[in-house]
């Protein structure tokens, strides 16, 4: 695919959030490139579950969700946590911090990487993978981006910049140099095994205990595989701590593993946390985790709600001749204030916030 000089519309990423704004433009006749800088269908270490309210919304704006996107079990009932490792597990449905009306009681298991593309593939946007955003800088009222496409520097002209590409956006960056010495990192890896495990599939497994994570840690089956996850403070050791897990598993929980498939590292901020948003200028605007967009530790619908946002912001600007930001910051204030009720109400449940624990 040859890129063109000039677009509409650049969203890099192409995630829930990418796919939210790319959503929102369809049928506009705003021509829109979204870059994505892996080869699709890319990795993206995320549980897959979709919850209740990401189901409702996917169903509204993108249709059903095609059974090749599942993997086994299909349902997830809800979450079961462990407070401590010497405390009985706890049977939490996901309406106690998923709220909403007219939500399912139950969520469903997909694999992110075909979730993603499919949920993009109900644009009209132009998609390239292996294409990187660089950079961009302001020039003539609009904006020219360096992008990375197939190993080769390539120069495109946009009107409207949405970043889209995660907790450590490059958009972001190129805007706000400075922005990241205001956030705190919260590493995760996880593994993922086949084996057998006494942890009944069909549930998110959470456990909070000091001695097995900084952030939380995660148990869940996807087809015949476990995953296991832990996540921690930037200056503490994953690695450590996820050899406790995998340690305090295999004692109580009956964790055998046969192989180790894969392994992955992912980055997480405090961003939503802390109230710390940055939600782009100008036209240029932030979406999902780059704008610090995250319900607790579920990011799938945040994004999709905060891209839809980001598409709309950008529509009205086009009508009203006015910077997107404008309209933008109108049109996710509800998802803000979603984001900053369900932090309060998980920091009420523990005592405290798992993205800053002691």
């Amino acid at each position: 695919m040859k890129l063109k000089e000039r677009y509409d519309v650049i969203i890099a990423g192409t995630g829930p959030a990418g796919a939210g704004a790319a959503r929102a433009l369809k049928g506009s006749g705003l021509e829109t490139l979204a870059v994505e800088r892996s080869k699709l269908p890319r990795y993206k270490m995320c549980s897959g579950i979709v919850f209740p309210s990401s189901r409702k919304i996917i169903e509204q704006d993108f249709g059903k969700i095609p059974p090749n996107v599942m993997c086994e079990p299909v349902i997830t009932k809800g979450n079961r946590v462990f407070i401590t490792n010497d405390t009985p597990m706890i049977d939490v449905p996901f309406s106690a911090f998923d709220e909403g009306d007219g939500l399912e009681e139950e969520g469903f298991n997909t694999w992110r990487a075909d979730l993603d593309l499919w949920l993009m593939n109900q644009s009209d946007a132009e998609i390239a993978d292996q294409c990187s955003f660089e950079s961009f800088r302001r020039e003539d009222g609009e904006y020219l981006v360096e992008l990375g496409y197939q190993g080769i520097r390539s120069l495109a002209r946009t009107r409207y910049l949405i970043g889209a590409d995660g907790t450590l956006s490059r958009v972001r960056r190129s805007i706000f140099p400075e922005f990241n010495k205001k956030i705190n990192k919260l590493p995760n890896y996880e593994e993922i095994h086949t084996g057998s495990i006494d942890l009944e599939p069909g549930w998110l497994y959470l456990f909070m205990d000091r001695s097995v994570t900084g952030y939380f840690a995660t148990v869940f089956h996807k087809d015949d595989k476990i995953v296991v996850v832990t996540g921690v403070n930037e200056k503490e050791s994953v690695k450590n701590y996820f050899k406790a897990f995998k340690s305090h598993l295999e004692q109580n929980h009956g964790l055998k593993s046969d192989s180790v498939q894969s392994r992955h590292g992912i980055v997480l901020t405090d961003m939503s946390a802390r109230k710390n948003y940055c939600l782009g200028v100008d036209n240029v605007l932030l979406a999902g985790e780059a704008g610090g967009f995250l319900r607790g530790g579920e990011g799938i619908t945040s994004s999709l709600v905060s891209g839809k946002a980001a598409g709309e912001a950008v529509l009205e600007s086009v009508k009203k001749k006015r910077p997107a930001i404008k309209y933008f910051r109108e049109l996710a204030a509800d998802e803000l204030q979603k984001c900053e009720h369900i932090h309060a109400s998980l920091s009420a449940i523990m005592g405290y916030n798992v993205f800053m624990r002691p």
